[in-house]
């Protein structure tokens, strides 16, 4: 399992910031969308078209070999 950095994504006038536990790239890339896009209860909730253009330019750092399951291990919107 690796542990992915996101910054400069969940924008809310600045960039905010992601953690994610996953087993490759790609699953770090459904595991965001599936969290961050379109949920009726999250006010914060993004097209899957604009979250996939945030995390296509995101900066990214990777940790691997981490024992940790799959997953968002923490977040924060940017703000104002």
């Amino acid at each position: 399992m690796n542990l992915y950095i996101l910054n400069d994504v969940l924008y809310d006038y600045t960039s905010g910031m992601a953690v994610i536990a996953a087993e490759s790239m790609e699953q770090c890339n459904q595991i965001f969308i599936e969290k961050f896009g379109g949920s009726g209860d999250n006010q914060y909730a993004k097209t899957r078209v604009f979250l996939q253009k945030e995390f296509d330019t995101a900066d990214f750092k990777v940790i691997e070999n981490v024992n940790h399951p799959a997953g968002v291990i923490s977040y924060v919107y940017g703000g104002g």
